[in-house]
């Protein structure tokens, strides 16, 4: 029978302020310290829902079955948006500038980018890393939770992210993120810790959430700047994996407090369901935007003129989402990995 998941607030916001974080990161123009503070948490911070959305009876089923589920959520959509963006590639190659970038590259290397899974190989579309990252995380969660409780699996998982620690850096990049899921595997793992102990940030005591406000987003503030820019996408840690995992566990902490804090709306339920959509929509939109100031003889440059020129081409990317996403829900959601009952736009 399929589990009916009722919609979480706090979660809901959180995501919700998430995928705003990423389009904005991606955005030309801004500011290179509001990139440096939004690259420090925004990706654990998606592991770690991930991993607190997991149903409650997912450690019941047979471990394939589980894995089935998690294939049907996220390399479908991996494979369906991959194939939007090799089309759009393949219409848009020869234009302007794009001839020398791409010249000699063919449709078979576009596919040794979807076989490897890593940003740097899948020109087509960078942002879908995310998806097989992410399968790698919650198929070896599942099997971990199939023979350990949620906490043996958090404490697994640490174990795991000290050794590779150790062997940082590595020679080479591990397909589909397999060196870097590692990494975000405590995240996740501490999401599904919390949900299984039913912890919410609105049971907290209000001394506790008045004591943590002040302290929580000045730490991150200023050890996110310490550490300079990060790319998880990438396996760039910065000075220190400890240290990034730190700043991260702050910046999540901080953006749970702050999604409870705020009340919950259409706006943040839309942004939360359609978040599947957006991340790997909104990359095709910037090349689109790019194009269209190649063709009007507008230099990129200028997006550094105003500070309204990032701001306008943001909210160009959230409004251009809207309607694409409502095609795409109504004409290929068997495609989009959504569940065909209950809670939607879910993670995995």
């Amino acid at each position: 029978m399929t589990e009916v998941r009722q919609r979480i607030a706090f979660i809901d916001t959180a995501k919700a302020i998430g995928i705003v974080l990423v389009v904005v990161g991606h955005t030309p123009g801004m500011s290179a310290r509001v990139c440096e503070l939004i690259y420090s948490f925004h990706m654990p911070l998606f592991f770690f829902i991930s991993g607190y959305l997991q149903p409650s009876d997912r450690q019941a089923l047979p471990l394939a079955k589980s894995w089935s589920k998690s294939a049907r959520t996220l390399l479908v959509p991996y494979l369906f948006f991959f194939g939007i963006s090799l089309l759009y590639w393949l219409a848009t190659r020869g234009l302007g500038d794009r001839t020398a970038k791409f010249a000699g590259v063919g449709i078979g290397d576009a596919l040794a980018g979807l076989a490897s899974g890593l940003s740097q190989d899948l020109f087509v579309n960078p942002a879908l890393w995310f998806f097989p990252c992410l399968f790698i995380c919650a198929a070896v969660y599942a099997l971990l939770r199939h023979f350990l409780s949620a906490s043996w699996c958090l404490g697994v998982s640490l174990v795991c992210l000290v050794v590779v620690a150790t062997t940082l850096p590595w020679p080479t990049r591990l397909r589909w993120g397999l060196d870097i899921a590692w990494v975000v595997l405590p995240f996740y793992a501490s999401g599904a810790v919390m949900r299984s102990a039913g912890w919410k940030p609105e049971r907290m005591s209000r001394p506790v959430v008045w004591g943590l406000t002040p302290v929580l987003p000045v730490s991150w503030y200023f050890l996110a700047l310490t550490q300079g820019r990060v790319d998880l996408a990438f396996a760039n840690f910065g000075p220190s994996l400890a240290l990034y995992c730190f700043v991260a566990v702050l910046g999540i902490a901080m953006l749970l407090l702050v999604s409870a804090l705020l009340p919950h709306n259409r706006l943040t339920v839309w942004l939360a369901d359609n978040s599947l959509i957006i991340f790997p929509l909104h990359p095709l939109l910037l090349n689109f935007a790019s194009g269209v100031f190649k063709m009007l003889k507008l230099n990129p440059i200028q997006f550094n003129l105003t500070p309204a020129m990032p701001l306008i081409l943001f909210v160009w990317l959230m409004l251009a989402c809207i309607p694409l996403a409502y095609l795409l829900r109504k004409r290929f959601s068997l495609f989009l990995g959504r569940q065909t009952s209950g809670r939607k736009g879910c993670l995995s």
